[in-house]
């Protein structure tokens, strides 16, 4: 049985979690974040028996998945799925893969990956003073980058993308680090959600012109740095090889593997 979870069983559904809470950042932080009904989300509960066999949160277009022990029904499951019509489905990979068969022949294809924790040593860590706080005013040319980045605009409607950056950074769920050469932003990395003690890293991208020049590790270690010494546990999640590679370069450990379903909309 599937129902819309009512806001006064928030805490059922961030009990279930527990500490499993890395293995679902972002259906957990925006359920801390946002409740489970609100204007931009909402949330389902699934059970068999009285008991919670899995978690949905929608969150404007994009759908995140939680199960605990990954046994629910999932041709209940999948039916849901298809009536909401995201663009992009998350969930471990166990899940995934028994979402993927049924929901592959909706136009959805698959990519798999990892999330994974940064453990490095911020003891010696110091301000980068080519590293800015993003403003509202750099948010059009932060999208601009991740749109035309083949892996993370692939799922986005250009207008979705740069309505929710305004968003999250506007509520003050999220913040973005940039370097400029001159007005433009040519890197930029943000925390995709965050609470006083767990946040996401995330949308790492730089200008085509300026690859290949470390900006990406700079900000990486200048973002997390700060994070951590504001007592966040920082994750990602990674998905092609070669961010697999970066990720582990920079310091992260792997956690769990994690996938997603998702429809190329550009």
């Amino acid at each position: 049985m599937i129902e819309l979870c009512e806001e006064k069983n928030k805490n059922v559904v961030i009990n279930y979690i527990g500490e499993d809470y890395p293995k679902c950042l972002y259906l957990y932080l925006d359920i801390i974040k946002y409740g489970c009904q609100s204007d931009t989300t909402r949330t389902w509960i699934q059970s068999r028996n009285d008991e919670i066999t899995s978690v949905v949160l929608a969150y404007h277009t994009a759908i995140h998945v939680f199960s605990r022990d990954n046994e629910f029904d999932v041709l209940e499951l999948a039916d849901l799925l298809v009536k909401i019509n995201p663009t992009i489905i998350n969930a471990r990979l166990e899940t995934i893969k028994r979402i993927e068969p049924i929901l592959k022949g909706k136009g959805f294809l698959s990519e798999f990956g990892h999330v994974g924790e940064w453990m490095e040593d911020d003891t010696s860590w110091t301000q980068d003073k080519d590293i800015d706080l993003a403003n509202e005013n750099d948010i059009p040319q932060i999208a601009d980058l991740l749109y035309e980045d083949e892996d993370i605009g692939a799922s986005y409607v250009y207008e979705d993308l740069l309505h929710q950056i305004k968003e999250r950074l506007e509520e003050g769920f999220t913040r973005s680090y940039v370097i400029r050469k001159g007005d433009k932003v040519i890197a930029h990395v943000g925390t995709g959600a965050e609470t006083d003690k767990v946040c996401t890293i995330a949308y790492t991208i730089t200008a085509q012109d300026f690859r290949g020049q470390g900006l990406a590790k700079k900000l990486y270690n200048h973002a997390c740095g700060i994070l951590r010494k504001e007592g966040k546990r920082v994750f990602s999640v990674y998905y092609p090889e070669n961010a697999y590679k970066f990720h582990h370069k920079v310091g992260f450990s792997d956690i769990c593997e994690f996938g997603k379903l998702f429809k190329n909309v550009q």
